[in-house]
């Protein structure tokens, strides 16, 4: 699992060096938000699916 995560923080950073801090930013938020509904989604299921429709 560690190999994949440095993998894509690396390729990550190859591909945002030259972007405006505020983009950056903003691209890294985004990231977080769907990592973390991703992970959400598999730990809880069909719980997060019923919740997301109320």
């Amino acid at each position: 699992m560690g190999k994949i995560a440095e993998r894509l923080k690396n390729h990550i950073q190859l591909h945002t060096s030259d972007m405006e801090a505020a983009d950056y930013i903003s691209l890294m938020r985004e990231i977080s938000e769907w990592a973390t509904f991703e992970a959400d989604r598999l730990e809880y299921g069909d719980e997060l699916e019923e919740i997301l429709k109320e």
